[in-house]
């Protein structure tokens, strides 16, 4: 199923259309769009009205994101506002010429509901696991900070501090910058001291940033490190580097900061201000560097629609759903959910797809491979060493609801072969397997083998896969968001039980962007 979601915020409206396989919580993004709209321009947030042009620009925007989710097969949508619409009496007003437009129903969230779809967003996108992160995501009109690990959040508050509000509240117009700068930073201390009071009483392993200004300071730095970027997730910011670009830019005009490389033209006026909070936020909270993320809000919107149609499966009995928690129940218990192991899952499932005419196994196969994609590593629990061989023993050794046991048979097998050694006619467990049994365990690890390799340094680099056989030779294409080829080499490693397995051989490429064979490496 498609899905759409539309975020409304105060600077920019973004859209993100995604397929989305709820029943294994999976998901692949179809298309992204994004208008700089600035909804809350013309001092709407001090004034406390949105301005009639800037409504009629977002609700332009809207109804052509709405057609243009539509037109790629979303099936459902959600749109929702944060605090430009939030915070103006005229709030309602905006939200009734959408849905008299486009017949979307705008959703317009508080600041704790909005940092809770962050958290989600991020957590479904970056490799949290257990660590506990303060996630700082910098808005137009406000600031969310949450600490959380990947499974739950800790602590979710939002303040008005936002790059745009904060532009035309200390510097717009004013001719002594370094003077509007200095009560800009005090009032960011004044507004953000007793939050970052709180989350310090949390032990961060990481800081994290998300959304259009901290992407736009990581581009900024990047370019001003000579480095190119296709992608900035994952660029780690310094705040050492952040405090200077804030004393360059703050010594140019506007105009001389949209020439800086790397600066985003239609940003060069406002990223001074968003750059003064993030400064502010990790001296505050004595943090030295923050991890770019590209996941956000409306990301988050849409793992939040699956999880809603999961929990309402889950209510009306639907036995897929309760085979699924049960699944995620035996990896929680041995504190190995989290998103590498959906990531491995999502192209897991996508090479079985595209390869279904090679493999010619049942869609009920799936399943089983899915199970293997989530639990491959929980032997790590027991130890490191041999861990496949741990997490076979836990799975044959823990019942699932809704599991057989020559089912977790299966998926103990997969996990054992998914790294290390090859299946063997020698292997007791895997001898004792019918011929067909055999057949699956070798095509469901091999699959296994090649998507956990697209994602050894479990940053989810790796956003697609496409599998082509041709004569002879299977062309495994992986999309990424950057430099993919040590996940490359790893997946070309792993991928003797797959050759062996079809008596082909395996090549990989590496594209950016798309997988239309252009920027191929």
């Amino acid at each position: 199923m498609l899905f759409g979601a539309i975020d409304v915020g105060t600077n920019s409206i973004h859209l993100i259309v995604v397929e989305l396989d709820a029943a294994f919580d999976t998901s692949r993004v179809v298309y992204k769009a994004r208008e700089m709209v600035r909804l809350g321009s013309d001092d709407a947030l001090e004034r406390g009205r949105l301005a009639r042009k800037a409504m009629e620009r977002g609700v332009d925007a809207i109804a052509r994101f709405a057609d243009a989710a539509h037109a790629r097969g979303a099936e459902r949508m959600r749109a929702v506002a944060t605090s430009a619409v939030r915070e103006t009496e005229n709030g309602e007003e905006f939200r009734a010429m959408v849905e008299a437009r486009t017949g979307l129903r705008l959703e317009i969230l508080d600041g704790n509901e909005e940092a809770r779809l962050i958290h989600l967003g991020v957590a479904n996108g970056f490799p949290l696991y257990d660590r506990v992160a303060c996630i700082v995501d910098i808005g137009g009109g406000s600031t969310e900070l949450i600490v959380a690990d990947g499974e739950r959040p800790y602590l979710v508050d939002s303040v008005k501090l936002g790059s745009l509000r904060l532009y035309d509240a200390f510097l717009r117009g004013k001719a002594d910058q370094l003077r509007a700068a200095r009560r800009l930073d005090a009032y960011v201390t004044e507004v953000l001291g007793p939050l970052a009071e709180r989350v310090r009483h949390y032990r961060l392993d990481l800081t994290i940033g998300t959304s259009g200004t901290i992407m736009g300071l990581a581009a900024l730095d990047a370019a001003q490190r000579g480095l190119t970027l296709k992608r900035v997730h994952g660029y780690t910011l310094a705040r050492a580097r952040l405090e200077s670009l804030q004393r360059q830019m703050l010594l140019l005009s506007e105009a001389e900061r949209r020439r800086m490389p790397g600066m985003n033209p239609r940003r060069a006026d406002i990223i001074v201000a968003g750059n003064a909070v993030l400064i502010g936020a990790l001296g505050l909270l004595g943090r030295d560097e923050i991890v770019v993320c590209e996941r956000a809000l409306r990301d988050g919107v849409v793992v939040d629609l699956a999880h809603r149609d999961r929990a309402l499966a889950q209510r009306l009995g639907d036995a897929r759903a309760r085979r699924v928690e049960a699944v995620e129940a035996v990896a929680r218990r041995y504190e190995h959910l989290g998103g590498h192991q959906r990531h491995v899952a999502r192209l897991a499932l996508v090479l079985f797809e595209r390869l279904a005419p090679l493999h010619g196994l049942a869609p009920t196969d799936r399943d089983l491979l899915w199970a293997a994609a989530m639990l491959h590593g929980i032997g790590r629990f027991v130890a490191e060493s041999g861990h496949h061989k741990h997490a076979a023993y836990l799975i044959r050794n823990t019942p699932f609801e809704g599991w057989s046991d020559d089912e977790r048979d299966l998926i103990a097998l997969i996990c054992r072969y998914y790294r290390r050694a090859m299946p063997k006619p020698s292997h007791a467990d895997y001898a004792a397997l019918s011929p067909g049994d055999r057949r699956r365990v070798d095509v469901l690890a091999s699959l296994l083998r090649i998507a956990d390799g697209l994602d050894v340094r479990h940053l989810g680099v790796v956003t697609d896969v496409a599998a082509v056989p041709e004569d002879g030779l299977v062309v495994v294409t992986a999309q990424a968001d950057g430099d993919a080829s040590g996940e490359l080499d790893a997946a070309m490693l792993k991928a003797d039980l797959f050759e062996r397995t079809f008596g082909v051989r395996v090549a990989l490429r590496h594209v950016l962007d798309r997988l239309d064979g252009v920027h191929a490496s």
